[in-house]
């Protein structure tokens, strides 16, 4: 029986307190029209059965969420050969992933947030989330998930993994003036950052600072237009630009209140990138632009060192095997 953690009667509301709000930006998935389509194929993505090679257990994984097939198809990294598929998702978007390299998959049609051991084929936990789960993170250094989006204000819900092997739900973040987050990503010492729009329409990068009970929000000396993954890359706080063409990854060091700009790595031949994902000296993004995924060097960027065709991707995550 898969453990179903209701958040709704769980959480604990914490006010936060971001001097700019941020509102959720609407995906190329929200389009008019395209609603209909993505609801009538959820049934027949759950009739279908997931699969997975005998190796994928051994071998680093890549995993991609496809928003127009409604399946998340995983890869062999950096190989890129398909070694298996997820299904039965109602939309899954954004991904992340843990050390011990179990995958956790937001479905923003089932308002939950999905999660598969590694070179697994059936869910080991669903976590039931405030609305939408825009994006998600696991703290490297405490093991707390959290995950960005919701409804009434709530930007962020965490949980941790408790006693008999469940995960509780923790907190939400509240705030009465954002509409909703995007991304999340956590650093190194368990400083939680997300981004989004306030109600002007300006980007904000916003910090939960460890054992804080109110997100502050963080001023960048650099102008991103539309907000994109967040995420620590080993040393700084890397912020996608989606607006961007060809999409942008800032990277920036925050002290306090204040973010400056270390570098920046332009993900040339891309044209859509919402969710990336950096594995080291290499960032892989799902282009939905152009339908297929692209690997580039990082920092460095520029063309593209191999790419995937024929995946109209949303969501990455790389799994590396215990």
């Amino acid at each position: 029986m898969i453990p179903h953690v209701p958040l709704r009667a769980l959480g604990i509301c914490v006010a936060a307190t971001i001097v700019a709000g941020c509102g959720g930006s609407q995906t190329p998935f929200e389009a008019p029209g395209m609603t209909p389509q993505r609801a009538a194929a959820g049934p027949q993505a759950q009739r279908e059965r997931p699969w997975m090679a005998s190796e994928a257990k051994s071998r680093t994984l890549l995993y991609i969420s496809d928003p127009q097939t409604n399946d998340v198809y995983v890869y062999s990294y950096p190989q890129a050969r398909l070694v298996g598929k997820l299904t039965g998702f109602g939309e899954p978007r954004s991904e992340c992933a843990d050390a011990a390299g179990d995958v956790f998959i937001a479905d923003v049609a089932a308002d939950d947030v999905v999660e598969y051991e590694h070179g697994g084929t059936k869910p080991i936990a669903e976590l039931s989330t405030p609305g939408r789960p825009e994006g998600c993170s696991i703290d490297p250094a405490h093991g707390t998930l959290a995950v960005s989006g919701g409804v009434n204000g709530i930007v962020v819900a965490t949980f941790r993994y408790g006693s008999h092997h469940r995960w509780r739900a923790q907190h939400s973040y509240t705030d009465s003036s954002l509409r909703s987050a995007n991304f999340c990503g956590y650093d190194d010492r368990g400083n939680l950052f997300i981004d989004g729009l306030n109600h002007g329409g300006k980007f904000v990068l916003a910090e939960l600072a460890r054992g804080a009970a109110s997100f502050s929000s963080i001023a960048l000396k650099a102008a991103i237009a539309r907000p994109g993954q967040v995420e620590w890359d080993g040393s700084d706080i890397a912020v996608g630009d989606a607006a961007a063409m060809p999409p942008v990854i800032d990277r920036f060091s925050v002290t306090g209140r204040s973010g400056s700009e270390v570098g920046s790595t332009t993900l040339g031949g891309a044209k859509g990138l919402g969710q990336f994902w950096i594995a080291s000296t290499h960032v892989v993004g799902p282009d939905f632009e152009k339908d297929d995924v692209g690997f580039w060097s990082y920092p460095a960027g520029g063309s593209p060192t191999k790419t995937i065709a024929g995946v109209y991707g949303y969501g990455a995550a790389v799994s590396v095997a215990k």
